[in-house]
């Protein structure tokens, strides 16, 4: 299902933006079984501001690491810490994730903060004027 028409601009946009592109980080092959690794990705675009919202349930603020890079962001999520975790979530948080996403034009990759709390990931960059 679409969220406009095919005939809609803005459709590619979307789908570029929104799509799948969030990939496991890994130095083995191994595969948790019936796993779709798909992240939710909020894009809030309000007077001055643009927000890139995350959700990386079971990681902490020490595992985050969000790198921008002129027209790119990279979000970089790996469990630290696996105290009182069962084996299969440790396996799962321990291979970890990857997000890359193009930023659109009106972002200024300059100014930016970013803040992590109960598994949200919040990236707020000023607009260029």
């Amino acid at each position: 299902m679409s969220f406009f028409d095919d005939q809609d601009p803005f459709e590619d946009i979307l789908r570029d933006f929104f799509g799948r592109s969030a990939s496991p980080v890994s130095n083995s092959e191994e595969i948790i079984s019936g796993e779709d690794d798909e992240r939710i990705i909020d894009f809030i675009e309000i007077r001055d501001k643009l927000f890139l919202v995350f959700e990386l349930p079971g990681y902490d603020k020490q595992d985050v690491l969000v790198v921008v890079k002129k027209n790119e962001i990279e979000i970089v999520a790996k469990k630290q810490n696996f105290e009182n975790l069962p084996d299969y979530l440790s396996r799962k948080l321990n291979t970890g994730i990857l997000i890359k996403k193009n930023l659109p034009k009106s972002a200024n990759y300059k100014k930016f903060n970013h803040t992590f709390k109960n598994g949200i990931l919040e990236v707020c960059f000023e607009k260029i004027k």
